[in-house]
């Protein structure tokens, strides 16, 4: 089955159906998984026009008539989970009503604050959080001692992590005190308590690990509990042009 012309490409259809992103969705028409008007579809250039019934696994799809995306402020202290059996906090608890059908994209630490995004959107949330597309996350570290310029070349050259991973990192800026330093710095994947791991093989304790961006989205002028809709602009820069 093919087809030319208006409409919306097969895969950015399935998307927005909530199906994962374009690559995944993609992945569902190779498997044999996908029919439009009662036939399998194995062009991945078919373009959905008005009328198309599509299907996956035998079960009508339609795209969702608007997502949501917010940018929100994590406080300290919370787990970015919906659930947990130790009856901590979680993120879940934290969100207002109107929030709480919303998933997190990624996670933050529970002692970590700062910028987490929330969204309905499958295929964007996948995006934004898999490490293959290497989206930025800019954090704000203070720690205690004086961090050198030494200290910040290894750091981007990498230092080993617990699990025998390297970590590493651009230092954007480093602003040393009396006996603390405030840094500034940028990765583009990350693993569970990565920062704080690599400034404790510096010999640094971390005492507060706040995200401030992801992509070009800044945390801003929000305090902890706060939270607005991202703008279109933002959605699609961080979607890479899907949308």
């Amino acid at each position: 089955m093919t087809s030319s012309g208006p409409g919306v490409r097969i895969n950015r259809y399935l998307a927005l159906c909530g199906l994962g992103a374009r690559r995944e969705a993609e992945e569902l028409v190779r498997a044999g998984r996908v029919a439009v008007n009662g036939s399998p579809l194995a062009d991945l250039a078919y373009r959905v026009r008005e009328g198309d019934r599509v299907q996956v696994d035998g079960k009508a799809v339609k795209p969702r008539k608007q997502f949501r995306y917010i940018l929100y402020y994590k406080q300290p202290g919370v787990l970015t989970t919906t659930r947990d059996p130790h009856q901590r906090r979680i993120l879940i608890n934290e969100l207002p009503k109107q929030l709480r059908d919303l998933k997190p994209v990624g996670r933050l630490d529970a002692d970590t604050e700062g910028l987490i995004i929330l969204t309905d959107d499958g295929g964007f949330a996948q995006r934004v959080a898999h490490p293959s597309y290497n989206i930025p996350k800019r954090y704000y570290v203070e720690v205690a001692g004086r961090v050198t310029r030494g200290d910040a070349k290894e750091l981007e050259r990498g230092v080993s992590l617990l699990d025998g991973h390297i970590g590493r990192c651009h230092v954007n800026a480093v602003d040393t005190g009396l006996g603390e330093s405030r840094v500034i710095l940028t990765v583009s994947y990350g693993r569970k308590r990565m920062i704080r791991q690599m400034f404790a093989s510096l010999g640094y304790k971390v005492k507060l690990l706040r995200r401030v961006a992801i992509g070009s989205v800044e945390l801003g002028t929000l305090a902890p509990g706060e939270w607005r809709e991202l703008t279109a602009e933002e959605v699609a820069a961080l979607a890479g042009g899907d949308r």
